[in-house]
């Protein structure tokens, strides 16, 4: 999928788009918006994109709605999700910190090294 350095910000708890305060929606750049696009990439199924349907994660494969056996299987394709974002260099660890199954709601943190080295060399996002 292609990204760019700047995009649309998203709320991050309902991951809608936000506004700035004089009403215009809202843009983020450089470094966040990195972070934003691996969100992007982590949230994404397979189907779910209109024009490009054979991007994402398989979540029938993951099977949604029930517990996760293999968390590893589950990391793999996370990694893969955040390598798809151009400026990623490197995906440092992937860390899935809960899962609720009413929900079907996974938390954690992907963190990874951009082309840049912005933040030190680490960019943090959350899924």
């Amino acid at each position: 999928m292609a990204h760019t350095r700047r995009t649309l910000n998203l709320d991050r708890i309902s991951w809608d788009l936000t506004l700035n305060g004089v009403g215009r929606i809202e843009l983020v750049k450089d470094e966040y918006a990195t972070a934003q696009n691996v969100s992007n990439e982590s949230r994404l199924f397979v189907d779910d994109a209109y024009f490009i349907q054979d991007k994402g994660i398989p979540h029938f494969i993951i099977e949604l709605g029930r517990r996760v056996s293999n968390t590893s299987v589950f990391n793999a394709y996370l990694r893969q999700a955040a390598l798809r974002v151009s400026d990623v260099l490197e995906v440092q660890s992937v860390n899935v910190t809960s899962f609720d199954p009413t929900t079907r709601t996974f938390t954690g943190e992907i963190t990874f090294i951009t082309k840049e080295g912005e933040r030190n060399g680490t960019i943090t996002t959350y899924l």
